[in-house]
């Protein structure tokens, strides 16, 4: 069955199938129904689909609603006759699976019949209905409880996924006119978190359209957030004793040029790869002068010398690393 096919029966489903119990406490108030036998057929491409037939409540009153209305948010009803015997109307879904159509339903004292055809990108369907009386009490309202709890179900689920992309720092879950993320709750969570050290590093790696993204949601731009990271980090830097202090230092040195060159001139100039073969600031060092040999600067030239062993080669390679 196609994606057309299955959104046409869920239009008419709650004209087609028995209601289940509702899964919240009634919101809607009840209203007297009378229980209808419904069968629907419906024919598309050349072929027939074996005929449907259930139960459903109708409220006492008739049908007053084409078969969908206020069930699916991406249909809506566009034009709509009705004088009390027959109802006809037409309809347009919007979305992945577009399509348009029309109907016309006959009601009698005893049931209903009526037609709906639907156009899609498949092709045209035809959906013939009828219906009878069966007279049995019931609440009418039991499909539009239902509704409700299915409304909160999603509308909860959507909440929850929003929080944990703010959590993620997921920008593309935010982003666009047609999002669903718009609580300023998750949006302020998501800044606040880009705007540490590990949403800056993050954002680092990511691309620069993710970043421009981020700056609109934020109403600030990326390197304002950057700037001020850097600056918090060189106020908490106070040497290199700890792995978290490997950390911080891995970030100034990834992200922060400025406070990277105070601490390179502090701890890395003019000291000698034995010197910092055993320092904690070995890695920043190396690191620092590998990026200014990135940036096309040439590191400090290094002395002549003799032949030396292959240990030694290794040991001057690393050293020519450095720009002091």
């Amino acid at each position: 069955m196609t994606v057309s096919v299955r959104l046409a029966v869920l239009l008419l489903a709650p004209y087609i199938a028995a209601a289940a119990p509702p899964t919240v406490p009634p919101t809607v108030p009840p209203e007297p129904g009378e229980e209808w036998e419904n069968t629907v057929e419906m024919q598309m491409a050349g072929f027939s689909m074996p005929a449907q037939t259930s139960k459903s409540c109708v409220p006492k009153k008739g049908m007053t609603d084409p078969p969908g209305t206020g069930k699916d948010d991406k249909c809506k009803v566009t034009r709509m006759k009705n004088d009390g015997k027959t109802m006809s109307w037409s309809m347009v879904c919007e979305g992945k699976e577009k399509m348009s159509g029309d109907g016309e339903i006959t009601q009698t004292a005893g049931g209903y019949d009526g037609k709906m055809t639907m156009r899609t990108a498949d092709g045209e369907m035809l959906m013939k209905m009828r219906g009878k009386k069966l007279g049995t009490p019931c609440d009418a309202a039991t499909i539009k409880r239902q509704m409700v709890a299915i409304q909160a179900e999603t509308a909860a689920s959507i909440a929850e996924n929003c929080r944990s992309a703010a959590k993620d720092m997921n920008v593309w879950a935010f982003a666009g006119a047609q999002t669903q993320c718009k609580d300023a709750a998750d949006i302020s969570t998501l800044c606040e978190r880009a705007a540490t050290r590990n949403g800056v590093a993050s954002f680092l790696r990511q691309p620069e359209a993710t970043r421009t993204d981020l700056g609109v949601l934020c109403k600030r731009d990326f390197s304002v957030m950057k700037s001020q990271a850097c600056a918090v980090a060189a106020k908490d830097e106070k040497g290199c004793k700890t792995e978290a202090d490997k950390v911080l230092l891995n970030f100034i040195g990834d992200a922060c040029p400025p406070q990277s060159m105070v601490i390179a001139q502090r701890e890395c100039a003019g000291r000698t790869y034995t010197d910092l073969n055993d320092s904690c600031y070995y890695t920043f060092c190396t690191s620092y002068a590998g990026n200014l040999l990135d940036k096309g600067k040439k590191p400090a030239a290094q002395p002549k010398a003799p032949e030396d062993s292959a240990q030694d080669a290794a040991k001057k390679a690393v050293k020519s690393l450095l720009p002091f």
